[in-house]
């Protein structure tokens, strides 16, 4: 199955897009974004590798702000061992997934992996990348599922380590359809 999805930045200038092509064994996504920051307008292209579980195999993200270039691979191994740029880093070990910060396509990962029932907080770590540093730290998460998808889901998300939280409404495959006060679906 193949989604396009193009979300818009309701906080500050931004476009995304995104081809999710989901298959028995493999899910595949790559996106390019426009996203105004207070340095200037970034552009990043991404592609994120799943197996047919949405665990994420590898991530990898070019960033291009004005004459500044910046690229990230992420890579987890059989054994759940995670590389940064061809480094190992033990550190995010206990991490479930990755959250990249200037997409909300990443909490679909999540969604797809803890299994919630509703109004059940579950906790997760996950390996979160900063935009424009492309930096990785570890991040504790609280998910809870609010109500099932059908049409339109809710659920809440809180990062613990940022005190932010936010109720996002998702279809019924786990996509964000809005994730205030940030973006907002505007296509399939």
């Amino acid at each position: 199955m193949r989604r396009e999805i193009v979300w818009e930045r309701l906080d500050r200038l931004g476009l995304e897009h995104v081809t999710l092509d989901i298959g028995p064994d493999t899910v595949r996504a790559d996106g390019l974004l426009l996203l105004g920051l207070d340095e200037g307008l970034a552009r990043v292209r991404y592609a994120i590798e799943c197996d047919g579980a949405w665990r994420t195999e590898r991530a990898d993200f070019q960033l291009e702000l004005g004459t500044d270039r910046r690229v990230l691979a992420l890579r987890r191994d059989a054994q759940d061992r995670w590389s940064v740029n061809g480094n190992h880093r033990a550190d995010l070990g206990p991490c479930l997934e990755i959250d990249f910060a200037a997409t909300p396509l990443t909490n679909t990962l999540a969604l797809k992996r803890l299994g919630l029932e509703p109004g059940k907080p579950k906790r997760m770590q996950a390996a979160y990348i900063t935009v424009p540093e492309l930096s990785v730290r570890v991040d504790e998460q609280e998910y809870t599922l609010l109500s099932p998808a059908a049409p339109v889901g809710r659920f809440r998300y809180r990062g613990l380590s940022t005190n932010f939280t936010a109720g996002v409404t998702m279809d019924p495959d786990g996509l964000v359809v809005n994730y205030p006060p940030g973006w907002r679906r505007r296509s399939a």
